[in-house]
């Protein structure tokens, strides 16, 4: 018996010790804020080998940190994503992606951390001229429809230009797309002298909630 303990210890020894810690841990949080301030209650974490399928863990937001999985004892490359969810299922933060190579002695189980970022929005943006048409009588124009910051004063002028878009009088729609969280001014403008069709509208994007701003002209 004393000579087959020495034996195991022996070969233990050649083989590096205890075996590698391959568990896949993640560890969460904000660029700002908390779970509360965030409106998160879950964050499900995507992950799998690049290329392969991919599998979804959730934890509770509070928790700050699990394990989603085991590594393979082969080590490869991963992917990793990451959204926070609220009460309801929606999309409230997210992170977009991060990408993992890992050797056969996997991690030592140090997680890998995660910023969750405000998920953007879409603003949609629709339109109709007194006359029940998008475009003014007899003419077809391109409109000009630009989202700007709030100026620091009511009614000030608008300078701070975040993105715009053209389109079509006649396609009475458009939309803004990827809009961070915030207060915004939109403005629609066909440029021209005659006809001139201008007119903004003030919105507000919430995290993951698209928002609609309807021009009456």
């Amino acid at each position: 018996m004393r000579t087959f303990t020495l034996l195991v210890a022996a070969v233990a020894s050649a083989c590096g010790g205890e075996s590698p810690d391959l568990a896949l841990n993640v560890a969460w949080k904000f660029e700002a804020g908390d779970c509360a301030s965030n409106q998160t209650e879950t964050v499900r974490i995507t992950w799998g080998p690049s290329g392969g399928s991919m599998a979804d863990v959730e934890f509770p937001c509070t928790a700050g940190q699990g394990k989603v999985g085991d590594l393979s004892p082969m080590g490869g490359s991963y992917s990793i994503a990451a959204v926070g969810l609220d009460a309801a299922g929606v999309t409230r933060s997210r992170h977009l992606g991060t990408a993992l190579t890992v050797g056969s002695a996997g991690r030592g189980g140090a997680p890998v951390d995660l910023t969750l970022r405000p998920k953007p929005a879409d603003v949609v943006v629709t339109w109709r001229l007194s006359n029940g048409s998008g475009c003014p009588s007899g003419v077809v124009l391109p409109y000009f429809i630009g989202l700007y910051r709030p100026p620091a004063m009511m009614g000030g002028a608008l300078t701070q230009k975040v993105s715009e878009k053209q389109a079509s009088c006649s396609a009475r729609t458009t939309t803004l797309t990827d809009v961070a969280p915030g207060d915004y001014v939109v403005e629609l403008d066909s440029r021209a002298v005659t006809p001139m069709v201008k007119g903004s509208r003030a919105v507000t994007v919430n995290r993951g909630e698209n928002a609609a701003v309807d021009f009456q002209l």
